[in-house]
């Protein structure tokens, strides 16, 4: 169960967010502020995914440069 200072939090975030569309759709447009909203939420949905592969990609370059030196005499 949330907390009531957990509400609130979610409410003024929700209130800023809202608040910030609409000031930023009043000052650009409908169509650069859809354009910025998107690439937020897409760039937060693809963002954990893109570092988990690089790191991956990372570790297996240094483990694959660790097992080379070890081979050779």
């Amino acid at each position: 169960m949330l907390g009531e200072e957990q509400k609130l939090a979610i409410t003024i975030g929700g209130l800023l967010l809202v608040g910030g569309v609409l000031i930023s759709q009043a000052l650009l447009g409908t169509w650069p502020t859809f354009s910025v909203a998107a690439t937020v939420f897409v760039g937060a949905y693809v963002a954990p995914r893109l570092l988990q592969e690089l790191t991956i990609r990372r570790f297996g370059r240094q483990l694959r440069r660790q097992l080379g030196a070890h081979r050779r005499p």
